[in-house]
């Protein structure tokens, strides 16, 4: 048997074969490196067969196994092993990039893709690993979690480095800093957007979950650029002194970097941002005071980052639009909807009253709640759901392995704490959820529908459903027109 892989006293060696790693099975090819991972819902050990069969010429698990037609050896921790040998095979490649990771509950998003956006702008070409894409400058690749796992993300950011990019911004989860995602990263700077309710099906606590979000701060080189933290914020203190980094901080109410609003419109903010060396006015061209929070942590990075203060107030109000970020779609007079990721109580309080703000009519809302995520907020998001929306149709998200009736029921308990009659529909079939708010809002009327985004899958245990909101509301909108006789642009 070829000895492709072994590990010694001073760490990993890879044999000539060797082409990659991966962490699933069915993305083996030959050459790679299968690193077996034990998941809440799957276990790695049990493809191990699979991708040998698939080529791979090693294994690595933490479970003793029966003598196999490669290599296998045995670790404390897979996760561990696989950062250590996927930094070790792409050599690095945070230590050559300038490297920005950003966390929060909240917006985390909408900051990579406008700090990308402005690094670009500035000449200093950018790379991104989100949770809606990666960009390697080179090509757009599919993201399917926040932060990739160790062995994907260490590849995109080798992509990155070799297609010439100076910098890259990489939105970091919580579970991705506690599942050793992020192990042998080299941050030069991390932004801290927000800490409220999430994931507490995996954390268990509270303090466990900011415990998480302040580890990444942990990280940081007392050297580094440093650390640039939401001062508005109720964890504020807590990550602060987490780090021996550096703190700029920004906010509205407090901070080094300060927005101080002008004036608030239906879809834009006229700001004036102020801070050592600064003070402009500028327009924010997206809703929502979130959003003013969003461009100050922005802000305060590239400022960090070299960027100048004269470039940053020309970007700001050029900043593009994030997929499945407050996405409109409307046709002529008529009912506008909006798609938003809005995911958590937080995420939906704020995205409510946004839409509150520039609604003539009144509010339909058609959400769900993710399955086999933080059940404690499902009661709490029903209740935001009857204070800030008129209307509400309850729906299914991705219910994944949980009962989609029992997730309903959940949030229904929590509109019904507060209006009951606020509860137009329980439809458990999203389109068809969407199609009845479509049906029955007034010409003045916004359908809001949160919770998946940009997503393009329903997972129902094991099904996958292709579903994309923002082509199921523009449909449904299309057919009213049609019915009633109006023109839609586009369609003849």
């Amino acid at each position: 048997m070829d000895q492709q892989l072994s590990k010694t006293e001073s760490g990993w060696v890879f044999g000539p074969a060797v082409k990659g790693i991966r962490m699933d099975s069915r993305l083996v090819q030959p050459g790679d490196v299968f690193v077996a991972v034990a998941g809440s819902s799957l276990d790695g050990h049990e493809f191990i067969e699979q991708a040998i069969q698939k080529g791979a010429v090693a294994i690595v698990g933490e479970k003793p196994m029966a003598t196999l037609s490669v290599s296998y050896i045995q670790v404390r921790s897979s996760r561990e092993a696989a950062a250590d040998l996927a930094a070790l095979f792409y050599h690095h490649p945070s230590e050559d990039l300038i490297t920005v990771a950003v966390t929060g509950t909240n917006g985390k998003t909408s900051v990579v893709y406008w700090l990308s956006a402005i690094l670009n702008e500035a000449h200093i070409k950018t790379g991104l690993v989100s949770s809606v894409t990666n960009d390697t400058v080179c090509r757009q690749l599919p993201a399917s979690l926040t932060t990739p796992e160790s062995a994907d993300l260490q590849k995109y950011l080798n992509e990155i480095r070799m297609c010439g990019a100076k910098a890259a911004v990489v939105e970091v989860s919580s579970h991705g800093i506690v599942q050793q995602r992020i192990r042998n990263m080299v941050f030069q700077l991390a932004i801290l957007t927000n800490i409220t309710r999430e994931h507490l099906d995996f954390h268990g606590t509270m303090e466990r979950y900011v415990e998480a979000k302040a580890t990444l701060f942990r990280l940081l080189d007392p050297k580094s650029l440093g650390a640039v933290l939401n001062a508005d914020d109720s964890h504020f203190d807590t990550v602060a002194l987490a780090t021996k980094a550096g703190v700029t901080s920004y906010g509205i109410n407090s901070g080094d970097i300060r927005g101080q609003i002008i004036q608030e419109m239906p879809w834009s903010t006229d700001i004036r941002i102020v801070g050592p060396g600064i003070d402009f006015v500028t327009k924010i061209n997206h809703p929502g005071r979130y959003n003013v929070y969003n461009v100050l942590a922005v802000s305060a990075a590239a400022l960090k980052l070299g960027v100048s203060p004269d470039l940053l107030r020309e970007q700001i109000p050029k900043l593009p639009s994030v997929p499945g970020r407050m996405q409109l779609t409307g046709f002529g007079e008529g009912p506008m909807a909006v798609v938003d990721y809005a995911h958590t109580p937080d995420g939906l309080y704020q995205t409510l009253i946004t839409v509150e703000r520039f609604t003539d009519g009144t509010v339909w809302l058609v959400f769900g709640a993710r399955g086999g995520r933080d059940h404690g907020k499902r009661a709490e998001m029903g209740r935001i759901a009857a204070r800030h929306a008129d209307h509400v149709v309850v729906t299914a998200d991705s219910p994944n392995l949980e009962d989609p009736q029992k997730i309903a029921d959940a949030l229904i308990e929590g509109i019904r704490q507060i209006d009951a009659s606020k509860l137009e529909l329980v439809d458990l079939n999203r389109v068809s959820a969407i199609q009845f708010a479509v049906r029955h809002a007034q010409k003045n009327d916004v359908i809001l529908i949160t919770g998946r985004g940009p997503e393009t899958v329903q997972h129902f245990g094991n099904e996958e459903v292709y579903l994309v909101d923002a082509q199921v509301v523009e449909k449904a909108l299309q057919e009213r027109w049609r019915q009633e006789g109006s023109h839609v642009p586009g369609i003849s």
